[in-house]
């Protein structure tokens, strides 16, 4: 039986907590995110947030907070997972680690989770106090330097607590104040907890307060007391007997705003930053007046509005005007609260950062882009929503092109300037010199250059100022400057011929290869005199022609002067490496192929120095070396193309990388001290360099063979994102390769609240609109109700994402699901749009309809409505299977033949769902996923024109997503954060009528809502893959994660999940549980333990180790599984696995 490997190739981007301390040290100020199974710590410093640690947690973080142990320096993080797992972690300052200082699970055997979330709270003496039980509240005490975690029950007089808080007050007494909701309406209680009797008493109560309070603020002393947040009106509350001031607070506003989070602004407690669910930022000002005894009251509030931001799921407060947003429906933020408004509309928020978050991920579609693989995800939700462009690579933005064709060498040059204002250009008989005059590049003709041959290495020397500047042609080495005399050097002999040319401008070192011979050449400049010279430094005769060469130095630095050289070898295939300026060998290296070395380059990359070498079959070898010694590690190898490829040093956003010149274009960089090929969004080059000009600042130049092109690569990243903003919820898509386009079903909101972006579907070039024939004209909406969602069916181009066509459907209508294909004999491909028409007073849509559309080839802002077809029910999903529609419509699937008159036509129907949520097709089975009764396959009789029910899993789920991995295993997701898989038994029918039973073979818990199933990968398969795979499927979830999932042979199972538990014993987890309590399947009180699924993101931290300790691992392996002898055997392994994405 396969095995399934699930691997994140993005991890989760939403931030779900956000907290502010001095964590790392008592004088360091971090800013900690949590991202669902991750924290991530940051320092704040002057130039911007440094990240300082990724830190996994084993479990889906739900409530995180910081707070100071008594008698410490220093802050504690109390961390609380969706299972129900607690720990306290610190930091070790001298090993720079997050360490666990107490950990345990708080779970009650008994009990009913809250509807209304789960609550960390914690008094300032560091009493923790958690609800996750309707009617109970858990105090947990922990002693600073005790590993446990001492808790207890109390229990409330309310079951129904809205929200909980402990208040500001004396080290030895615990107030705790919380909002019940009865059937008299919402009221404001203080109870107080005696630590003696573990029992709570009341103190105060305010009752009647608004219907839709929600959140509690506590005030910090000396005014203390708790603020209420509502949707209409603000309360504060003293906590105090004698003097129990109430102070309400209504303001324009307020008015419907549901609030998200807020965050203290200031220790004193006068203010505070309040966010609400349409990306409003507000202040609250509390009015205080200072007591006679030196104590302080709250006598009024006040609301300012300070400017929009993303929707946030947390505000954090650092330090100087500068708030972090973190969001979960869009992008996060790094903003600063200027003291004026910066812009007309008032804002006081200028966004300084921003952090890219995917998620939450509705639908996806992957779509192959000149042969490599993309995806496209409906991203974020309301002004957030946007389209994400995901691929494994790369991005050069193109700025500009050069028609000039067959260009093999490009060499940027300064005259008197601190930027790039010539490019020396080569094809394989002649130069160009172009001059770069802002965004203007000409030719021109300067004296001394020889343009009338092949360029083969070219540059300035010295220095901008020095304007001197180096050719080298196949004939000769020509060194010229302004007002000198040109120096020229030639090989001796008859015939010269040079090949092969490298040097280090800032020294003029400069080395040529005249076939087997190698020259050390010296150029000189004498200001004074402006005398230029050449001088040959050494001579010797390699043993077989020169194939490649490279000049370097320890730390590959072109500041200074260069140390060796690496020469690659015909015949002997080899590469030596020699010492300057003596030519003197310290290595040599016999390479592991039959194949010439075609260009090499030796780098240091994170302090690490290694020698890359391009075959001519497209394979590129790598070591680690030691240049002093000239000592080899193990050789690597990966395929970088087809045709021989070409290495060239480049640089993007300060740093350097090694860019890959093939007919698969790659940039090779280090992330973690380990070498990442990345792929780039471009076909073919033939030559690159880096330019730095005026105009085109931080740019690469590149050759395609056709022209010459100028770009600006992205974020050197190996998963490359692109936003295409819609500024409305994106809920389904689809892709038409014929039209060239895509579509989506997407929704805004109009009315008062509606953001001030112009959403996509009002910037289409077309607009039409349409409405069922049986929509109601009475519809069951409150009168009141001051906005409303319309809802589009967009056609976007597929290459600049410009809205073609925007078809607007009418009130009432929601579309549900999309799919583009042929139907039945016709050669057309369609848009086929699922619809239900949705009433406040039902509970379940009764009507809806099916649209196929055709966009129009010759004009595509043009979109024809080719057939409409009333259904009885909401089209929640839809397939094709053999030319006819699937689709799930309330509790029924029902297929649809397509006819000659272009309507679709009822066939027939299987009723058995409570409802049809999701369908997938694979030949003649479909694979249906109910609300809640897990998952079935159907089997189409084509020649009677029925359905007969093959198996189904008897199982309560309720399901997020189905998938075929092949027509007899399948793949399913439910609402609890987990993934399972059931296989077809054929040995037994269940019953007479030949049903099977689907057996389950797989249980694993993914920690996320997981919303998206699409057959394909990011990569394909390498054909040197040590593991072999297939059956690969793509996940998207609410949290922004992309997984993959594919499926090994039963053969490497054992090997997989022995590395699995290897790696899990050594891991540090600061939760303190085994990893096979953290990937249990649990659905409510019902768990299975994780199997038929290995870890990957566990697996491929192996690569992220130290190699002394990743080395330990592997040992004790060794020997156990043929094919793995060594434990680099089993790390090469590993690395091959993280080619998977």
């Amino acid at each position: 039986m396969a095995v399934s490997y699930v691997v994140s190739a993005k991890k989760s981007t939403c931030i779900v907590q956000g907290a502010v301390g001095n964590f790392t040290d008592g004088e360091d100020l971090n800013l900690i995110m949590g991202l669902v199974n991750r924290l991530d710590i940051y320092l704040v410093t002057n130039e911007g947030l440094r990240i300082i640690a990724e830190v996994p947690i084993f479990g889906k973080i739900v409530c995180m907070k910081i707070f100071r142990p008594k008698g410490e320096k220093s802050d504690s993080i109390v961390i609380l997972t969706e299972k129900h797992h607690v720990a306290i972690i610190g930091w070790d300052a001298e090993k720079k680690c997050v360490v666990t200082r107490a950990a345990g699970n708080v779970a009650d055997r008994v009990g009913r989770v809250s509807d209304h979330g789960t609550v960390l709270t914690i008094h300032s003496s560091g009493l923790i106090g958690i609800r996750i039980y309707d009617g109970t509240f858990k105090i947990i005490q922990w002693l600073v330097g005790s590993t446990d975690l001492k808790c207890y029950n109390v229990r409330f007089e309310d079951l129904h607590a809205v929200d909980i808080a402990f208040l500001d007050s004396a080290v030895d007494i615990f107030h705790i104040s919380y909002i019940v909701n009865d059937a008299n309406g919402r009221h404001l209680k203080i109870v107080e907890l005696n630590m003696i009797d573990k029992e709570l008493k009341p103190f105060s109560k305010q009752e009647n307060i608004e219907n839709e309070a929600s959140t509690l603020i506590p005030v910090p002393s000396p005014c203390g007391g708790v603020i209420v947040i509502g949707q209409e009106s603000i309360l504060y509350k003293a906590d105090d007997k004698t003097n129990p001031a109430v102070v309400p607070m209504s303001s324009p506003l307020l008015n419907q705003t549901t609030f998200t989070c807020f965050c203290q602004l200031d220790k004193s407690g006068e203010r505070f930053l309040l966010a609400d669910d349409h990306g409003r930022l507000l202040m609250l000002l509390l009015e205080i007046v200072e007591k006679m005894d030196g104590g302080a009251s709250v006598c009024g509030m006040r609301l300012e509005f300070l400017g929009e931001t993303s929707i946030a799921e947390c505000i954090t407060y650092l330090d100087n005007g500068v708030v972090f947003i973190g969001s979960r429906m869009g992008d996060s933020q790094l903003i600063r609260l200027e003291t004026t408004p910066i812009s007309s509309d008032g804002t006081f928020v200028k966004i300084l950062e921003t952090f890219p978050n995917i998620g939450p991920i509705r639908d996806m579609v992957s779509v192959d882009c000149d042969g490599q693989a993309q995806l496209v995800t409906c991203s974020g939700a309301f002004k957030e929503g946007s389209l994400r462009v995901i691929r494994n690579g790369i991005g050069i933005q193109e700025k500009a092109d050069v028609d000039l064709p067959d260009v093999v060498g490009m060499y940027p040059l300064r005259f008197n300037s601190a930027f790039d204002n010539h490019l020396l250009v080569s094809n394989k008989t002649e130069s160009h010199l172009l001059r770069l005059d802002g965004e203007e590049i000409e030719d021109v003709d300067l004296p001394g250059f020889d343009f009338k041959k092949r360029t083969v290495h070219g540059g300035g020397l010295f220095s901008p100022e020095a304007a001197v500047l180096l050719q080298v042609t196949q004939s000769e080495v020509l060194l010229m400057r302004q007002g000198s005399e040109t120096k020229k050097w030639t090989a001796p002999g008859d015939s010269p011929y040079i090949s092969k040319a490298v040097a280090n401008n800032r020294f003029g070192q400069v080395v040529v290869c005249d076939r087997a011979s190698l020259y050390y050449l010296k150029c000189s400049y004498e200001e004074a005199s402006g005398e230029l010279s050449i001088d040959l430094i050494k001579q010797i005769n390699m043993p077989n022609e020169i194939a490649c060469i490279d000049i370097s130095n320890r730390k590959d630095d072109s500041n200074s002067e260069a140390e060796f050289i690496f020469v690659g070898l015909w015949i002997s295939i080899s590469v030596v490496g020699l010492s300057l300026p003596d030519l003197s060998q310290f290595m040599e290296v016999d390479l592991p192929s039959k194949i010439l070395p075609r260009s090499l380059i030796a780098t240091n990359i994170e302090g690490v120095f290694y020698l890359l070498v391009a075959m001519g079959d497209g394979i590129l070898l790598y070591y680690r070396i030691d240049p002093t010694t000239g000592t080899l590690g193990e050789v690597k190898k990966a395929s970088i193309g087809m045709r021989p490829p070409h290495l060239q040093r480049v640089s993007s956003g300060g740093k350097n990388h090694i860019f890959v010149c093939s007919d698969r274009p790659m940039i090779i960089f280090s992330s973690n001290q380990k070498l990442i090929l990345s792929n780039v969004n471009v076909k073919v080059v033939h030559a690159v360099c880096s330019i730095q000009s005026s105009f085109y600042k931080d740019c690469l130049i590149y050759s395609d063979g056709k022209s010459m092109l100028i770009g600006m690569v992205d974020d050197i990243q190996k998963i490359h994102i692109r936003t295409i903003p819609l500024n409305e919820s994106p809920r389904r898509i689809a892709y038409q390769k014929s039209s060239g386009t895509y579509a989506i079903l997407s929704s805004r909101e109009e009315g008062p609240f509606a953001s001030q972006r112009l959403p996509a579907s009002r910037s289409a070039l077309e607009t039409s609109f349409s409405k069922a024939k049986s929509h109601r004209t009475d519809t069951g909406m409150d009168a009141n109700q001051q906005s409303q969602d319309v809802h589009s069916v967009l056609i976007l181009d597929q290459n600049n994402f410009q809205v073609l066509h925007c078809h607007e459907l009418g009130q009432n209508e929601h579309p549900l699901s999309i799919v583009s294909s042929t139907l039945g004999d016709d050669p057309t491909t369609y848009y086929v749009v699922g619809i239900a028409l949705v009433y406040a007073d039902e509970n379940e849509a009764k009507t809806g309809r099916i649209i196929v559309f055709e966009v129009d080839l010759e004009d595509r802002t043009k979109l024809r409505k080719v057939h409409e077809r009333d259904v009885k029910g909401a089209p929640y999903s839809m397939d094709v299977m053999n030319g006819k529609l699937v689709a799930g419509i309330n509790s029924s699937v029902r297929l649809f033949e397509w006819s000659f008159d272009k309507e679709l036509k009822l066939e027939c129907s299987h009723f058995n769902n409570i409802s049809a949520l999701y369908v997938k097709t694979k030949g003649d089975q479909i694979l249906v996923g109910d609300l809640m009764r897990s998952i079935q396959l159907l089997n189409y009789k084509s020649r009677e024109g029925t359905f007969e029910e093959l198996a189904k899993d008897w199982r309560a789920m309720w399901m997020m997503g189905v998938e075929f991995i092949t027509a007899d295993h399948v793949i399913g997701a439910e609402s609890s954060g987990n993934l399972f898989t059931c296989e077809l038994d054929k040995t037994k029918p269940e019953s007479d009528g030949g049903r099977y039973k689907l057996v389950p073979n797989g249980f694993y818990y993914l920690g996320e809502g997981l919303n998206v199933f699409r057959r394909g990968s990011l990569v394909p398969m390498p054909s040197d893959a040590l593991l072999e795979y297939d059956n690969s499927l793509l996940f998207g979830t609410s949290e922004g994660t992309v997984g993959i999932i594919v499926q090994f042979p039963a053969k490497y199972k054992e090997f997989l999940e022995a590395v699995q538990n290897a790696i899990a014993e050594v891991q540090n987890n600061c939760m303190r549980i085994e990893h096979s309590v953290y990937r249990q399947f649990a659905v409510n009180k019902w768990n299975e333990p994780a199997s038929g699924f290995i870890d990957g993101d566990l697996i491929e931290s192996l690569l992220d180790m130290r190699k002394e300790k990743a080395l330990e691992v592997c040992k004790k392996l060794v020997g156990k599984y043929e094919g793995f002898d060594d434990p680099e055997d089993i790390i090469k392994a590993v690395e091959d696995l993280a080619r998977l994405h």
